[in-house]
């Protein structure tokens, strides 16, 4: 499954992940590797030095989808300024006060 406006794609199906019990707020390009993780968790009693692998890949992964995100983002408010910026150069032409015809 495609993404619009990101460059990573979805792995895990939907099934996958109503299967591995992932919430909501997780099920994004980065959820195949955060079931793994889970597993791993589970399997060793949630001890923080047992899956450092995993949780290293995932967090990578999630830090690159802000990344992105913050980039698409920065591209959008530079073309937003551009265009304010040309709006304000084009009203340059038109005065504030009109003059009248006797001055």
């Amino acid at each position: 499954m495609e993404v619009p406006g990101s460059s990573k794609k979805m792995i895990a199906t939907q099934e996958e992940m109503v299967a591995a019990k992932v919430p909501l707020g997780y099920r994004d390009q980065c959820a195949h590797l955060l079931i793994p993780l889970n597993k791993c968790r589970q399997a060793e009693f949630f001890l923080p030095w047992k899956c450092e692998d995993e949780r290293h890949v995932y967090e990578k992964c999630e830090y690159e989808l802000v990344m992105e995100r913050m980039l698409a983002m920065q591209k959008i408010r530079e073309e937003e300024a551009k265009a304010k910026q040309s709006k304000v150069q084009g009203n340059n032409g038109v005065p504030l006060i009109p003059k009248t015809a006797n001055a």
